[in-house]
């Protein structure tokens, strides 16, 4: 998946001595730039459907659908409506 690639390219910079040097750093820039469009999208649609502290049962249902999509393991209720998604 187009994700995995991404995080195992961020963890492999991160870890990096010389970030500055590192091959992957456009490769990085590059995917975040053709992530945001799609991250701005969530996060306006989190924010025109707010819901009350502990009961934010349709914004769990929208993050585990979506982390779902990615291929992650999804494990929801956690703390009461909380979503992890497991790498």
């Amino acid at each position: 998946m187009k994700i995995h690639k991404l995080l195992a390219a961020i963890l492999l910079v991160a870890t990096s001595t010389s970030f500055a040097q590192a091959p992957y750093r456009a490769y990085i820039n590059e995917q975040a730039a053709a992530l945001e469009p799609q991250v701005v999208s969530w996060r306006r649609h989190l924010h025109q459907y707010p819901e009350l502290s502990n009961r934010e049962f349709k914004t769990a249902t929208y993050v585990s659908s979506h982390l779902s999509a990615l291929g992650l393991e999804v494990r929801t209720g956690v703390a009461h409506t909380g979503v992890v998604g497991i790498l």
